[in-house]
């Protein structure tokens, strides 16, 4: 599957705006949904796939999508903006390419990263210790927002 990131409109069918209901049940048309098991408690708006990606919504006192949080997949799903896999390229390699369209604010040494022109953010936990160490060498989710969310 291909999950195409469209800041600030949204990912894919969901679209920043719309209903919290009809989002969740959006989510749960996508390949791979894993619902909850009996007796599981989610948040709503929050997804899980096989592929382990998980999708977690935003959404404000009236029930309107705010911002869409996707976490990375292990397997099956490509997620891109802009023509980037945003989890298959090294965080890096999607800094740089990033940096030659828009303007970035980088945190903590890059584990969070922002477009904040185009409403788009990026998360990693740590930073690799070394070139042959893979922990922290990949975003762990993106985060496409409404104008003003924050």
């Amino acid at each position: 599957m291909r999950l195409e990131l469209d800041p600030p409109r949204g990912v894919g069918d969901l679209q920043i705006g719309m209903t919290i209901d009809r989002a969740e049940w959006i989510l749960g048309e996508f390949p791979g949904f894993v619902p909850p098991a009996p007796g599981e408690r989610r948040n709503k708006g929050f997804a899980h796939y096989e592929s382990e990606m998980s999708i977690s919504l935003d959404f404000d006192s009236r029930g309107i999508v705010r911002a869409v949080e996707v976490f990375r997949p292990e397997r099956g799903v490509e997620v891109v903006f802009g023509g980037i896999s945003v989890f298959q390229e090294p965080a890096e390699s999607v800094i740089e390419r990033l940096a030659g369209s828009f303007r970035l604010e980088i945190e903590d040494g890059g584990l969070n990263v922002a477009a904040p022109d185009v409403f788009i953010g990026f998360w990693r936990s740590l930073l690799p210790m070394g070139s042959d160490d893979e922990e922290g060498r990949y975003f762990e989710s993106v985060l496409v927002a409404a104008p003003g969310y924050g």
